[in-house]
């Protein structure tokens, strides 16, 4: 079948659906797809994992103002903690 078939096919199924929850979860998963294809990807995890720059800006914005909460460690902290 081609793409252009496979497109097709889609629709018709996707019309036929009833189940609300079924049809969030098809939305759900489109939506997820779609935008991590416009997400670039930054870099792996250790066990190769993507990282994408959104999620890597989030995290980035979220320790800055955990930071300015005075929630960060000192490296006195840090020294302690992993015995250095």
């Amino acid at each position: 079948m081609s793409t252009v078939e496979l497109k097709t096919q889609i629709h018709e199924y996707v019309e036929q659906l009833q189940d609300d929850n079924f049809i969030q979860a098809v939305y759900a998963m489109l939506d997820t797809y779609v935008t991590k294809q416009q997400d670039t990807i930054i870099g792996y995890d250790v066990n190769g994992n993507p990282k994408y720059a959104s999620e890597m800006q989030k995290k980035y914005e979220e320790g800055i103002e955990e930071i300015k909460r005075g929630e960060g460690k000192s490296l006195d902290e840090m020294k302690a903690k992993y015995g250095i």
